[in-house]
C-alpha cells in the first residue's frame, strides 16, 4: 500500500500540479485553512484546502480551490508532516510563498 501511495503522489506531482505564488506582508493570513495529516511522525497523509477566506492573497489569486491537495510549500514536501508542523510553517512564512497544488477537475469553486 505504501508503494502504491508513493507512486500515486509522484504521478500527481508530474502531471497534475501547479505552482501558485502568493505574497504576504508581515501581518495577515494567506487566506486558506487545511485539513489532513495527523499528529504523529511520518503520518503520510495528504493535506487538503478546506476553506478560502474572501479578500486574502489565496482568494485574490483565484486558482486555489477547496478540495485541492497541498503538496509542497516553498519546495518543501508536505508528505510526512504533521498537521501542527504544516500550520506552523504556513503561519511563519512572509513575502513570496510558493505553493505546489493539485487541483482535481471536481474541486469546488
Amino acid at each position: 500500500m505504501i508503494l502504491y501511495t508513493a507512486l500515486w503522489v509522484i504521478w500527481l506531482h508530474l502531471y497534475c500540479c501547479k505552482d501558485i505564488v502568493l505574497r504576504r506582508s508581515t501581518s495577515g493570513s494567506l487566506g486558506f485553512s487545511i485539513v489532513g495529516g495527523q499528529e504523529e511522525r511520518n503520518c503520510n497523509q495528504s493535506f487538503f484546502i478546506r476553506s478560502i477566506v474572501e479578500g486574502t492573497p489565496a482568494y485574490n489569486d483565484g486558482r486555489i480551490r477547496c478540495g485541492d491537495i497541498l503538496l509542497e510549500v516553498n519546495g518543501k514536501s508536505t508528505w510526512g508532516m504533521t498537521h501542527t508542523a504544516l500550520v506552523r510553517l504556513l503561519k511563519e512564512l512572509r513575502g513570496r510563498i510558493t505553493l505546489t497544488i493539485v487541483s482535481w477537475p471536481g474541486s469546488l469553486l
